[in-house]
């Protein structure tokens, strides 16, 4: 075997080296997607079961959220303020979710109850009355999402009735 023959082998077994961890590196990058798309999931879930622990574990603020949003009733001055609290806290997890769908972290289908859930809540009554408030603090991105959103639930709502 003449040394051009070796040089020739180092090529094609370097190449083949290449090869090899291309496809290595690719399974990485989509393992890495995976883990970081559960993650960004997992995190948007647990935030919203822990506000809705919350709300189970204090019935007053239950009382608050429930009376204020959809059942018309008048709120004290500080139970109005601890409701308006309750409603910035539920409009950022919204908002953080759409981030996350926009980017890609959390798929389409893996958000569509929460997305529901959320409408429904902003659409409602209480909420509604408060939202020239909430909407001043929302990024660009989000705010004419939130507000089409609402605005398609109280269409579908007219429909219905």
């Amino acid at each position: 075997m003449a040394l051009e023959d070796l040089g020739n082998l180092g090529d094609f077994l370097g190449g083949i080296g290449v090869i090899v961890t291309l496809i290595y590196l690719a399974l990485q990058i989509r393992s890495n997607t995976q883990t970081v798309r559960a993650a960004s999931l997992e995190s948007v879930v647990n935030s919203h079961s822990q506000f809705l622990d919350r709300l189970a574990a204090d019935p007053g603020l239950s009382r608050i959220w429930f009376s204020g949003l959809w059942q018309g009733m008048e709120l004290s001055e500080e139970e109005g303020q601890r409701l308006l609290y309750l409603l910035f806290s539920a409009v950022r997890r919204w908002e953080s979710a759409f981030h996350n769908v926009r980017t890609g972290t959390i798929e389409q289908s893996s958000w569509a109850g929460l997305h529901k859930e959320y409408t429904n809540v902003f659409a409602s009554t209480g909420a509604v009355g408060r939202w020239p408030l909430i909407r001043t603090t929302l990024s660009p991105a989000f705010l004419p999402f939130a507000e089409e959103a609402i605005r398609k639930f109280h269409a579908a709502d007219t429909m219905d009735a």
